[in-house]
């Protein structure tokens, strides 16, 4: 259960940020959020980039390679 001091504190945090104009503070924040939860930093793709994932994508499904969504729910409560 979160804590209702943290849940107050994301409110506020959301209010301001709606009201905020300034793509460098959020460029900053995204990166924080990335670094605290231990992701990359987002990367913007190229047409080039998203073909091939999607093309790979329906490569996987033509040959099945995939996961069903009770197989997903059972590998991520692992992590």
């Amino acid at each position: 259960m979160i804590h209702p001091t943290s849940q107050e504190t994301k409110l506020k945090i959301i209010e301001q940020l709606i009201i905020l104009n300034d793509d460098s503070v959020f460029t900053e924040i995204e990166k924080l959020i990335s670094k605290a939860m231990h992701r990359p930093a987002y990367k913007k793709l190229s047409k080039q980039e998203l073909e091939k994932r999607a093309m790979q994508a329906n490569n996987d499904i033509d040959n099945k390679q995939v996961f069903s969504q009770s197989e997903v729910d059972e590998i991520s409560q692992s992590w």
